[in-house]
């Protein structure tokens, strides 16, 4: 990569957008054009974005248009979602001046993704007009606080509001902030119109219809899983390349991270929808595939038609020998593996196996094993360098990156200088640094916020311009 990045967070996640816009909508998979944005991993977009150009059929449907902010997951679910919407009759609009409704998938992982996200939200009211309307609760769990009830998405209880709202555009707010502020999204930005979790987006276009046809407000929140359906609706952005989803979720609980509380736990597709879907997408022209989960690596799943070793449970390394044998895929790779579940096993599976990339992102966040403790990352400093070493001596000409954290409440100069001395011992291939920012409903929300900012940001600079100083050594090597 030509830049190191500061901008990605600890679940692979990055502080960047991206666009799905509507001209033509393709034949196959193959016709459809992409302006590409740069990407410092596969698939991770930077700061500049990207739009998808396609041609929905002409209906009386409303255009839609989607911003995306995040990590490739969101950038998936964008083209879940629209894959539903074109399947309904909606268009999608070229940019959001010229839609009928604009959706907002978003990122909660950091504070600063966040203040994007309602910055981006504020900027519709300059084309707004006033209207009034009511709001519409549809939440698997939210409780009525009147009649003390529990609200199924059959049965949604209505919410008076006597706010004049400056609207035009039809805006929603969708993915990890939605689950995250749920109803209170409103309070924030009076703008909003639907919010819908990462785990009902299946019931997007029900939602979006509802709205059109009753003008009230409605909250979609709260499911625990997906239908298997929603993870592949026909519809991607690229010629050559597609992320597969091939588990969501997260056990982990690390004491800085939301995501278990908006995407929730872990659950792993079958071997044989992710496999049919693969398939697919190859017979459309697609070459190259990239595995995605918030923790791919702890990937586990029971198949009715596959087998390992005799076993119809397969464990990670075993669907990707599996997807190596696709025929007509030329190459694949997955993000993000945690260090916890990374193992010779896994490192001797990618190097046999000659479609995997030679790619691997593995999160370190600190080299101090006390911070590491109270960020219930579940391995130590040496562990964490015995892993790199054994990588890297394994798999050829390995590609290691990671993510690291600063400022992490109780940091000292001392456990700043233990992650300064890991990453010069690793010697990763790129490493995305960012500042801690306290994440709602975490453990370490609990403790003092007690490094100062202009701290977080010298140690910040620190590391960057030793990766960045690191990056041209070996360009020139």
């Amino acid at each position: 990569m030509s830049k190191v990045n500061s901008r990605k967070d600890p679940s692979g996640r990055m502080d960047t957008d991206e666009d799905v816009s509507a001209k033509h909508l393709p034949q196959s998979v193959s016709d459809l054009p992409v302006k590409s944005g740069h990407r410092s991993l596969r698939g991770q977009v930077d700061e500049n974005p990207c739009g998808i150009v396609l041609n929905a059929p002409r209906t009386r449907h409303p255009k839609v248009f989607i911003k995306t902010f995040g990590c490739q997951m969101n950038a998936r679910d964008s083209e879940l979602v629209a894959g539903m919407l074109i399947k309904k009759g909606y268009r999608l609009g070229e940019s959001a001046e010229e839609a009928d409704i604009v959706l907002f998938n978003t990122c909660s992982v950091r504070q600063k993704a966040e203040d994007k996200v309602w910055s981006e939200i504020g900027k519709i009211k300059t084309y707004c007009q006033f209207q009034n309307y009511k709001l519409q609760i549809t939440n698997d769990k939210l409780k009525d606080k009147n009649k003390k009830q529990k609200i199924s998405n059959s049965s949604p209880v209505i919410y008076h509001s006597n706010q004049t709202h400056n609207k035009k555009t039809i805006v929603g707010l969708i993915g990890c902030m939605a689950e995250n502020y749920q109803k209170e999204a409103f309070k924030k930005s009076p703008l909003i119109d639907i919010v819908v979790g990462p785990n009902n987006i299946g019931s997007i276009t029900n939602v979006l219809d509802d709205f059109l046809i009753t003008r009230k407000r409605q909250v979609a929140v709260g499911r625990k899983q997906r239908r298997e359906g929603v993870y592949n609706t026909e519809f991607i952005s690229g010629k050559n390349h597609a992320n597969v989803i091939i588990m969501e979720g997260c056990n982990n609980f690390c004491s800085y991270c939301i995501v278990p509380y908006v995407r929730g736990r872990e659950r792993s597709r079958s071997a044989d929808a992710i496999i049919e879907e693969i398939k697919g997408l190859v017979q459309k022209g697609i070459k190259e595939i990239t595995l995605l989960g918030q923790n791919v690596n702890s990937y586990t799943a029971h198949s009715s038609g596959l087998r390992a070793h005799g076993r119809n449970k397969l464990a990670f390394t075993d669907l990707l020998k599996i997807v190596n044998e696709i025929e007509g895929l030329e190459s694949f790779d997955f993000v993000t593996s945690h260090p916890k579940d990374a193992n010779t096993k896994l490192f001797k599976t990618m190097a046999e196996l000659p479609k995997c990339g030679k790619f691997l992102h593995l999160p370190v966040q600190s080299g101090s094993d006390r911070i590491l403790k109270l960020m219930n990352r579940g391995y130590t400093r040496k562990h964490y360098i015995k892993l790199a070493k054994q990588a890297k001596e394994i798999i050829p000409k390995l590609r290691l990156t990671t993510d690291g954290m600063v400022g992490f409440p109780s940091e000292t100069e001392k456990d700043f200088e233990d992650t300064f001395d890991l990453m010069k011992q690793v010697e990763f291939s790129a490493a995305y640094i960012f500042k801690y920012s306290s994440r709602p409903h975490t453990k370490a929300m609990q403790m003092p916020d007690d490094v100062l900012l202009e701290v977080k940001k010298e140690r910040n600079r620190v590391l960057l311009n030793f990766q960045k100083q690191l990056h041209k050594r070996k360009n020139r090597g």
